[in-house]
């Protein structure tokens, strides 16, 4: 890979502790390796063949030069410490970290002065890394030679890197792209304030192997038909609609509870293409989140409908109403939960009743909220 010095950066050194025995400019001394020296390209990067596993990294920290190894020995160790299920490879001549099915995190590459770490999502870290890159998503970490300043720092990085979704290649990700769904086409296409977020999103949300369906008259993303995420729009914000989006962690505070009646589903809200850009790393971690859940079965505990309260306004109408209080009492507890949290959503009781009569027919036929 193509690194590129960047505009701007604040470097954070770690220590050489270990002191390398005297090395020629292809790193190990061949009369003590036995073997043939390694080349070192511009900046004194080894060149190192392709490959996947820990022994092209070796291979690779094996050849770094001067002080450079000590820097690469400790970084691999760190990593090595506390990033479960890791992968490693080398790749363009950069060792390459990632985690089993996630993709890459981090790369590292020799340059003159310092050892370069790509981080493939640092936007996303908290703190950011210094160093800025021409990539959207990435940022730079320059280590030099004289002493760490906060390991811990470091350390957090790795671990926040290693938990959200990684780089893949084109050809990786070309193999786990959802295909467009013929009957959504028409949301996407019409026009209105939220046209090009919903563009956005339905990269974001095609990358994530999901299957696109057109439900409720919005694009919804499954499993095996069981629903993950949608998307929708309203005057003030457009957003994401995780189903289970309360057994989700929240680390980024961003999921929101619609109202005080919603069990399961949460949002993530937006207003402006700008926001979900700069969330994707976030957004790619969420849904790889979401489609977790629903692969490992995990349910919401929901409040039966005895526990949900009743509407005052809906209690009246079937006092006065015999034939829509036998008809509410045949449908299933869930559809009944789920006119008593929609009626029971309105703030204004003039709300509530329009609610309420706009919706007798369906139930006075048999049908649920969202039949």
């Amino acid at each position: 890979m193509v690194l590129g010095m960047p505009l701007s950066y604040f470097a954070i050194t770690i220590h050489a502790y270990m002191s390398p025995s005297p090395r020629t400019r292809s790193g190990l001394d061949p009369k003590q390796s036995g073997t043939e020296p390694v080349k070192l390209l511009s900046g004194g990067n080894p060149q190192i063949p392709k490959g996947d596993g820990d022994a092209p990294v070796q291979a690779y920290i094996a050849a770094m030069p001067g002080w450079k190894r000590a820097v690469g020995e400790h970084l691999d160790a760190l990593i090595e410490r506390h990033v479960p299920k890791l992968r490693k490879a080398v790749k363009w001549n950069s060792p390459f970290y990632g985690v089993e099915g996630q993709g890459w995190f981090l790369s590292t590459h020799c340059f003159t002065q310092f050892v370069r770490l790509t981080w493939f999502q640092g936007q996303a870290l908290k703190p950011m890394p210094p160093g800025p890159s021409k990539d959207p998503h990435a940022r730079y970490l320059d280590i030099r030679e004289h002493g760490i300043e906060d390991e811990q720092l470091l350390i957090g990085w790795i671990t926040q890197a290693a938990a959200l979704p990684g780089w893949v290649s084109h050809a990786q990700q070309d193999a786990s792209i959802s295909a467009t769904n013929p009957k959504v086409e028409w949301f996407f296409a019409k026009e209105g304030k939220w046209k090009a977020c919903f563009t956005a999103l339905r990269e974001l949300a095609l990358q994530s192997g999901l299957t696109e369906e057109l439900k409720w008259g919005h694009p919804c993303y499954t499993l095996n038909g069981k629903n993950v995420f949608l998307m929708h729009g309203f005057n003030e914000y457009c957003a994401l609609l995780f189903h289970k989006g309360a057994l989700l962690k929240d680390d980024h505070g961003i999921l929101i509870q619609q109202t005080g009646n919603v069990q399961s589903a949460r949002q993530i809200r937006f207003t402006s293409e700008q926001q979900i850009a700069k969330l994707a790393p976030v957004l790619r971690a969420t849904i790889r989140q979401a489609i977790a859940v629903e692969q490992g079965g995990k349910q919401m505990v929901l409040k039966t409908t005895a526990e949900v309260v009743m509407p005052a306004e809906f209690a009246r109408a079937l006092k006065q109403m015999p034939e829509l209080k036998k008809a509410f009492q045949a449908l299933t507890p869930g559809r009944q939960r789920g006119y008593l949290l929609f009626f029971g959503g309105a703030k204004q009781s003039a709300t509530r009743e329009a609610r309420i009569a706009k919706h007798v027919d369906r139930i006075l036929a048999g049908k649920g909220l969202q039949d």
